[in-house]
């Protein structure tokens, strides 16, 4: 993974330096690469490296080499050595980055490079800003299009929605409801009294992860150890009341629809048979309940009357090596009632439930706990003896 993101990097550096450097050409004719600004190059490898970064969204971008610019020409007017100049003027940089949110270390550059070749007359600072504009709109755009368009990551950078509530209610999803908030993460930020460079979601994200491995690594349950065995499923052409009879015979919400080998092909759950209903109504549900499974007699019948007709196609599965800690998620927050267990042929050989989940993750942490204050209670008891 490190390794093609090292690649990614590497070609987008390539195709934003090349750009920038054939389009600044073209607008100011031969002499066009003295006109880049040296610092680009800097920018270019945290857009291209960082590109969640805060340091490379386009406000820190833009307002760093500016406002450096400008102080750069102030303090290249002082009547002081260059050597505190510069020092000056890279400190009040960083204090105005610092206050206006728009970190970007390669933005202080120019500061500097502006009082090392000052002082400056003020045609010179426009044209100076000129192309300044012109260098941080044309890597600002090129970035745009080649991360998005040939990198496939988007930017600039946007924190992903929260994860819809399937109850459409206002309760956050059961997983958010716990764990770091953006209160524990102020308190944390005040605490290290420093400036972190990651997306305050993305260290939600980065938690969370680990979080989820700590708890596999611990738990160590696989699909295969909790999974159900005997499988009810049905295939594509099995009659719609007799599958519904398999639903309430069972207690079950979703049956595997297999084909002639046992090849997973799609799922038909009891949402599936309601999406058939219009007339949801306590007083119609019934009646249209049964019409829909009641066989229509001869060819042609104008409602669905087979498991084909209605199932998912599209199925969540998993694989007996599955840890079932990434099932937590799929099962919680999108309600996923059942997950069929699939193998290397895509044959079903099991299926994970909620009730299989709850009990063994139950087992297992009430055996966690009840090992060690058994060692204690025999440790107690030979200490009495």
């Amino acid at each position: 993974m490190l390794n093609a993101e090292a690649w990614r990097s590497t070609l987008g550096a390539f195709l934003g330096m090349g750009l920038c450097a054939g389009i600044l050409h073209a607008l100011n004719g031969a002499a066009g690469a003295h006109w880049m600004v040296v610092p680009v190059a800097g920018t270019i490898v945290i857009l291209y490296i960082q590109p969640h970064s805060p340091l490379a969204q386009p406000w820190p971008v833009a307002a760093s080499y500016l406002l450096s610019t400008l102080i750069g020409f102030a303090w290249a007017l002082a009547p002081l050595p260059v050597a505190l100049n510069a020092a000056l003027a890279i400190a009040a940089s960083v204090w105005l980055m610092m206050r206006l949110r728009s970190v970007h270390p390669p933005g202080a550059a120019m500061a500097l490079l502006v009082v090392m070749d000052g002082p400056h007359t003020a045609p010179v600072l426009l044209a100076l800003l000129g192309q300044l504009v012109l260098n941080i709109g044309i890597t600002l755009g090129t970035t745009w299009v080649i991360s998005n368009y040939v990198l496939r990551r988007p930017y600039p950078y946007h924190a992903p929605p929260p994860a819809a509530n399937l109850h459409r209610t206002q309760d956050a999803a059961p997983l958010q409801r716990t764990g770091l908030d953006h209160e524990d993460l102020a308190g944390a930020m005040a605490a290290l009294d420093t400036f972190v460079d990651v997306q305050e979601d993305e260290l939600v994200q980065i938690y969370n992860l680990a979080v989820d491995h700590a708890f596999g690594r611990h738990v160590g349950l696989r699909c295969a150890d909790i999974m159900s065995r005997d499988v009810m499923s049905v295939h594509i052409d099995t009659p719609l009341e007799q599958a519904w009879t398999m639903l309430r015979q069972h207690k079950i919400k979703s049956l595997p629809v297999v084909d002639g080998q046992g090849r997973l092909i799609g799922i038909a759950t009891a949402a599936d048979f309601l999406r058939q209903i219009d007339d949801t109504t306590a007083a119609g549900l019934a009646m249209r309940l049964q019409g829909l499974l009641r066989r229509t007699p001869g060819p042609g019948g104008q409602k669905a009357e087979v498991v084909g007709q209605i199932m998912s196609a599209q199925v969540l599965t998993a694989t007996p090596s599955t840890p079932v800690s990434q099932l937590v998620a799929q099962v919680v927050d999108k309600g996923m009632p059942h997950i069929p267990v699939v193998d290397e042929h895509r044959t079903v050989v099991g299926i994970v439930t909620q009730s299989d989940m709850l009990g063994a993750l139950y087992k297992r942490l009430a055996l966690s706990e009840a090992v060690p204050r058994a060692a204690s209670a025999a440790e107690g008891a030979q200490t009495a003896t």
